[in-house]
């Protein structure tokens, strides 16, 4: 089979082709992993885990976004991708299923991640072989990465939570390495068609987790009308999150300027951990509904905060106020009783949505970042 078929092709750059792209079959099995990594992210939240819950959901997400972006630049969806990615997706699995654990799998989490990243420089190295204009862009991902990766190695000759800091530091290399290749990002932007459309999926994931959140909170409570309205509270203000956000995508922003592009790509961290919380949140005042509303202030506030900064990246200044002054009523609310609190928070999604229909849409040049 020669290498210029259908089944089998190298890669190529998929920056300015010009045909309508959306997101392949193979990047919605890949989101589905991610589902499961969520939801059992959720529960090391649920049992207390703060900490455990932060700094293992960066790794979970920042496998995910790794492999996003090489796919808009480079996916063919060919034989050969397939079988870089497909295993992939089982290193992710691995992941999941030790976070449950951490102190009994920390080991198999360090091994699973590494080799999806190693998986993911074996692509970008395979890219800069076959398009020489990406060269120097992918042998300096594939250099980070690697460095990340045997820091990750590393850390399994130490015992946690030692091992832990070798994760920190090797983390600060993964994510780092895009930033330190601004210049060569440059030569070549992301897709615009593809990239918001594929963190769009990701806040979906996100988003479902919340429901999956209050409905594990109702199942384990007698519901009461008391419940059921922080229930329907709870889903009402994420249905608000979610129109603000899918409300006001900009396909432009990952073109606007670099440092705009890429303050809205990593927004999307404290983005979807905020979202998770929040339905963490929720479900926790179903439990105790007499108590005061910070495990849903908190989060809710990051995640109105996170929707101003992205509409900066934007250049929307006017909702991007907005979002910011909502975040700061949102967290001075989130001191009352859950009672007062959730229908205020509800109010503030409610009048931001209701502004934004009133108002025209703002052109994409408007204030650039």
């Amino acid at each position: 089979m020669t290498s210029d078929s259908r089944q089998w092709q190298p890669p190529r750059l998929r920056l300015f082709e010009q045909a309508h792209r959306r997101a392949t079959w193979l990047e919605l099995l890949y989101d589905l992993v991610f589902v499961v990594a969520v939801a059992e992210l959720a529960d090391v939240l649920a049992g207390g885990g703060l900490l455990a819950y932060v700094g293992l959901f960066v790794p979970v997400w920042w496998a995910w976004a790794g492999y996003v972006f090489y796919a808009n630049r480079f996916d063919t969806d060919d034989v050969s991708h397939r079988l870089l990615a497909l295993p992939q997706i089982l290193a992710v699995a691995a992941m999941a299923a030790s976070v449950g654990d951490l102190e009994e799998r920390s080991g198999l989490f360090a091994v699973a991640y590494v080799a999806a990243r190693l998986l993911l420089v074996v692509a970008y190295l395979r890219a800069g072989r076959h398009v020489p204009e990406a060269r120097p862009l992918t042998v300096r991902y594939a250099a980070g990465f690697a460095v990340a990766a045997l820091g990750w190695l590393a850390s399994l000759a130490v015992e946690p939570p030692q091992r832990y800091a070798f994760w920190a530091v090797a983390m600060v290399v993964d994510l780092a390495t895009p930033l330190l290749t601004r210049r060569h990002q440059g030569k070549l932007p992301p897709q615009t068609e593809h990239l918001p459309e594929r963190f769009g999926l990701f806040v979906v994931i996100v988003l479902g987790e919340v429901v999956a959140a209050v409905v594990t909170g109702l199942k384990g409570h007698a519901v009461t009308p008391g419940t059921l309205a922080i229930a329907l509270a709870g889903v009402a203000i994420a249905m608000g999150f979610w129109w603000l956000y899918f409300g006001h995508i900009d396909e432009s922003v990952v073109l606007r300027t670099r440092l705009a592009g890429q303050v809205w790509v990593y927004s999307h961290l404290p983005l979807s951990l905020g979202l998770v919380a929040y339905g963490i949140g929720i479900e926790h005042v179903l439990a105790h509904p007499g108590g005061t509303s910070w495990a849903v202030g908190l989060p809710a506030a990051l995640v109105l905060a996170v929707l101003g900064v992205q509409h900066l990246c934007s250049g929307d200044r006017r909702a991007a106020v907005l979002r910011l002054a909502a975040a700061a009523l949102t967290l001075a609310t989130a001191a009352l009783p859950t009672a007062a609190a959730l229908p205020l928070i509800l109010a503030y999604a409610a009048a931001q949505v209701g502004h934004d229909l009133l108002r025209p849409r703002p052109a994409a040049a408007e204030g650039a970042a």
